[in-house]
């Protein structure tokens, strides 16, 4: 079985599901505080959402963004062993990149395994697959798998006009005669009461001979109509200007005026413009002497236009005859558009489909048909001068100006134009190849354009004119025209900066790499003032500490415009209280710190227990913090260490080794500080145990998860839990757990110490008196998994019960706990308390209801050194610290009626609370004791 891959193959099991990624993946699940599991059960099975990650689908994405070496080799073990779902994903993906990478043969077989069990066809929810399928089986000559993928697609999703095109292959394959062809073609249109198209009779390209006879115009008279300029602009094309013209000149908008402009062709393209103009007065023929470039012509021919409507036509491309007209009938539908587009499917000269990269279909949005009002001309200029993307870029600029509702969809779905594609063209050319999108030229481009657009206040910041001065944003040279650049802006000066690493800014933080923003414009927008870091060798947060930035100074801007030039450390190193500690008078030990939010929580007041007990036992602890986004924890940490290092590191994951400059940099720091060990708080950052076993120092890993039972964690580090194991038995030397359950798990009793978390002292003081209400708690972070759900639903049938009982969440306001609003009369929203003596004071009983199995629950050890009764689920570690009918109750997991019978049976008992209150404090003291040893 893959490695990567959860151990049951049954999707339609609750042990294949993840209740902590489904309310993760689904906002309105819990909005609606329905049991993840109940409403995957019941609803969202059949409504096509997953229950659990797809590991495959997350390997795609690291596919495209040059990370082959490692999501490869992952993707062909799931297409082998993996489970259903994952098998079905791994196909999808596979074969989109081996048909890619012209690897016919491998990529039907991946494809056919996408189809091997209907449950596995679940994973994606749209006709792709069945497309590629069809494609992929004809190029293997095995036909009658593409009739039965096409037949499986159409009773999946209904007849559309990309099944359609898929019959039409299978036609052609089985060489059914041109006539039998066109029937094909007619079933796209006639639905839409549109001209059928057909194929005219002759020995040329099928493309070539495509022809559609709309009925005469019988609207309003021609003359009230808005004239619709259509911008022609070719470059030896003589090959396929003549069907374009063709197609134009058929169009039934009666309107019309058609501006060829040839771009310096050294072939016959402009002869044959001329003798077209020379028969049809609608046509106008410009000509540059030299070649300039598709958007320079296309400018030519936009400052010559004289329609009301502006739009474009490649010089190899046909046209349904009515596609100006429906697009033009929109503009005048809809005064507040401010532009319209349609859709097209890209063939070859054979109508073989030829979509570079199979999406959801053939028939696409076609961004270069933009039709636009001629005042848009005045407000927001021309076409950018590049070799590329330039019509995307304007697309985007229209909406950035007018936003998204400026601009429609005409015939979503339906081919209004032929795209030809050709294997010279730029959009296939290594270094303009449309998979540049992803990581290259394109999307350089696309990111310095939104960075340009984001920057506009008003629409007149976004005008371009034909031939401006300098550029208004940079761009690479491989596609720009030669004109000058702009001034530098931070956005440029942090592409340049070799601090910044796209790849690994990415890699880092998950929702940018889901997102549709490069790292660049991420860091500006939101990172740096979240105090992200942006890459392995620039600490954002620990940075502006020690320059004292304000919040809304981008730290690597000041570096790179002052810092590096004055010697500043991008790294700084903050000197603690024990700084003049000798290592004679107190050996070093170096640990390895959580990283933090803005609040502090379980995991990190325990690496505080951590410190304080290494300080007692007479050593003398140096900090390394990965990030610093919460000062007062950097403040804490100071009081008892004798430095703080700064020093990002990126999560582990089971498809790739930590980044060499990490490890090396922790090396370095190894060599600076000569530690007798290394101690790590987290499981989930590799490179110290890496360095620390190249520099031969003993290595302590404090284990605070629980892989066996959080197959998000599994996810998020790319393994199951027995493969993670085996990677930590193999990396460190010895184990700190918190409980009998972790040390379980790890399953090597020598090389383990149990130790449970220590808690504040000043807890064992706080009185237990109970007001006349009881208060009951959940102190938290006040996100889904830590069962906020599962309170408010507890709270709802107390209510029922008419009992004086007050429910109370002690925790940040968060999305989540926004999502659940309103709250229950008798649920209070208390907020953060900044530390578990103010919270405890707050709360007569606590309840503990993650959804996810915790490796020890400090929470509950904090609650019972208060003296306050738990209620907690049969989940993880928290039963193991909970005596239940004696210190508090331990009921099923996530059965909501039996933890609301317990505050009930508290509630009913009240006079048995002291006692519960003592056996909890006794408890405690002994957990206490364990943890204060060694």
């Amino acid at each position: 079985m893959s490695k990567f891959a959860p151990s049951d193959p049954r999707p339609d099991r609750p042990e294949d599901f993840d209740p902590v990624w489904y309310l993760q993946a689904y906002p309105d699940v819990r909005q609606s505080g329905t049991d993840p599991w109940t409403h995957y059960d019941r609803f969202g099975r059949a409504e096509g959402r997953q229950g659990r990650p797809v590991q495959a689908l997350e390997l795609d994405l690291l596919l495209w963004r040059g990370h082959e070496a490692e999501a490869l080799p992952a993707l062909r073990a799931l297409l082998e062993t993996g489970p259903v779902l994952e098998r079905a994903a791994a196909g999808w993906v596979l074969a989109r990149w081996d048909h890619e990478h012209q690897s016919p043969e491998q990529a039907r077989k991946a494809i056919l395994t996408f189809y091997a069990d209907p449950v596995g066809t679940r994973v994606i929810s749209h006709p792709g697959p069945y497309l590629l399928g069809v494609q992929l089986c004809l190029g293997c000559d095995d036909r009658a798998g593409a009739e039965t993928i096409l037949a499986a697609g159409i009773e999946r999703f209904g007849p559309r006009p990309d099944f359609d095109l898929a019959g039409l292959l299978i036609d052609k394959a089985q060489g059914v005669p041109e006539a039998g062809l066109a029937a094909r073609l007619l079933r796209i249109y006639q639905p839409r009461d549109l001209a059928p198209v057909q194929i005219a009779e002759g020995d040329g390209a099928l493309f070539d001979r495509l022809q559609a006879d709309p009925a005469p115009w019988s609207g309003a008279d021609p003359a009230s109509l808005p004239l619709v300029s259509v911008i022609l602009p070719v470059f030896n094309g003589a090959g396929g200007l003549p069907t374009a013209l063709r197609g134009l000149q058929a169009q039934s908008w009666p309107r019309l005026e058609i501006l060829v402009v040839d771009d310096g062709s050294s072939d016959n393209s402009l002869d044959i413009a001329r003798a077209a103009a020379a028969k049809d007065p609608r046509i106008r023929v410009i000509a540059h002497e030299r070649n300039q470039g598709a958007y320079p012509a296309r400018n030519t021919g936009f400052a010559a236009a004289k329609g009301d409507f502006i739009t474009v036509h490649d010089a190899d491309d046909w046209s349904h005859p009515q596609k100006i007209e429906m697009q033009a009938q929109a503009l005048i539908a809809k005064p507040e558009l401010k532009a319209c587009l349609s859709h097209w499917v890209r063939v070859s000269n054979d109508l073989d489909m030829s979509r570079w990269r199979m999406e959801e279909g053939w028939v696409y949005r076609n961004v270069s048909s933009m039709m636009i009002r001629a005042g848009l001309r005045d407000e927001l200029g021309y076409w950018d001068r590049v070799r590329v993307n330039a019509d995307t870029e304007y697309y985007y600029r229209v909406i950035q100006a007018y936003g998204p509702r400026a601009i429609e969809e005409v015939c979503p779905g339906l081919p209004l134009a032929f795209g030809r594609s050709a294997p010279e063209s730029l959009t296939n050319r290594s270094a303009t190849h449309l998979r540049t999108q992803f990581r290259g030229l394109r999307r350089d481009y696309m990111e310095a354009v939104h960075q340009w657009h984001s920057r506009a206040e008003s629409p007149a910041d976004l005008y371009l004119p034909q031939v401006p001065e300098t550029r208004p944003f940079r761009v690479p040279e491989d596609i720009g025209l030669g004109d000058p650049q702009g001034p530098q802006t931070d956005y440029d000066l942090l592409h340049d900066s070799p601090l910044l690493d796209e790849d690994w800014y990415r890699l880092q933080n998950a929702d940018v790499m889901h997102s549709e923003i490069g790292a660049v414009r991420h860091y500006l927008m939101a990172g740096a003032r979240e105090n992200r870091d942006p890459g392995p060798g620039f600490s954002t947060g620990g940075y502006r500490r020690a320059q004292g930035l304000s919040p809304d100074e981008n730290p690597l801007v000041h570096y790179e415009t002052v810092g590096r030039d004055q010697g500043l450390d991008p790294l700084p190193c903050f000197a603690g209280a024990l700084a003049d500690t000798t290592p004679e008078e107190a050996p070093r030990v170096m640990v390895f710190a959580h990283m933090t939010g803005e609040t502090l929580f379980g995991a990190e007041r325990s690496l505080f227990g951590v410190l304080e007990r290494m300080v007692q036992r007479g050593l003398c602890p140096v900090v390394v913090l990965p990030a610093l986004r919460n000062t007062d924890y950097l403040d804490r940490l100071l009081q008892v260490s004798a430095a703080v290092e700064m020093l990002p590191q990126m999560w582990m994951h089971a498809l790739r080794q930590p980044p060499q400059q990490t490890v090396e940099a922790i090396r370095a720091l190894i060599g600076k500080y000569r530690p007798a060990e290394i101690h790590l708080n987290t499981m989930v950052m590799d490179a110290p145990l890496l360095a620390a076993r190249a520099e031969g120092v003993k290595s302590v890993l404090h284990l605070r998860e629980l892989p066996a039972e959080d197959s998000a964690l599994c996810w998020t580090l790319g393994a199951d839990a027995d493969t993670l194991r085996q990677i930590l038995l193999e990396r460190a030397d010895r184990f700190i757990v918190t409980s009998q359950v972790a040390a379980d798990w790890l399953g090597c009793p020598e090389r383990i110490a149990i130790r449970p978390n220590s808690v504040d002292e000043a807890l064992f003081e706080l009185p237990f008196a109970p007001d006349e209400v009881l208060n009951v708690a959940l102190i938290s972070s006040n996100i889904a998994k830590k069962g906020l759900a599962d309170f408010l639903a507890v709270a709802r049938i107390v209510a029922k019960a008419e009992r004086p009982i007050r429910f109370r969440l002690i925790g940040p306001a968060t999305q989540d706990l926004h999502l659940m609003q309103p709250l229950p009369e008798n649920v209070e929203f208390r907020d953060y308390a900044a530390s578990p003596v103010a919270a405890l004071e707050q709360a007569d009983v606590v309840m503990s209801l993650s959804k996810f199995a915790e490796s020890f629950g400090r929470t509950v050890m904090e609650a019972m050194a208060a003296g306050r009764p738990v209620i907690c689920y049969r989940r993880g570690a928290p039963p193991s610290l909970v005596e239940s009918g004696v210190s508090g109750f331990v009921v099923p997991a996530d059965d909501t009626q039996a933890a609301a019978n317990a505050v009930l049976a508290l509630e009913a008992a009240r006079f048995q609370l002291p006692a519960l209150s003592r056996a909890a404090r006794g408890r405690a003291r002994l957990l206490q004791e364990q943890a204060m040893q060694g």
